[in-house]
């Protein structure tokens, strides 16, 4: 598959942005699970609340890395 200098850039941002979507899984989960661990009720439903919005930011991003790195290749291929 040969690469154009734009789709070799198109590629590693799309690469970039699936690294940064699990980034932002696995930090998130380091940043609530004391909170889980918390023995209030508040404590616990926060932090089950900031889980489940960093789940879903860092799935999206990695989403739309997944996206830019399939359409990158998709278009190399049918180029050449």
């Amino acid at each position: 598959m040969e690469l154009s200098p734009e789709e070799y850039g198109a590629y590693w941002r799309g690469s970039i942005r699936v690294a940064a979507g699990v980034c932002i899984v696995v930090f998130g989960m380091q940043l609530v699970s004391p909170l889980l661990s918390g023995p209030t009720a508040g404590a616990i439903g926060l932090a089950v609340f900031l889980l489940a919005a960093l789940i879903l930011a860092g799935s999206f991003v990695a989403m739309l890395g997944v996206a830019r790195v399939v359409r990158t290749a998709v278009d190399a291929e049918m180029r050449g």
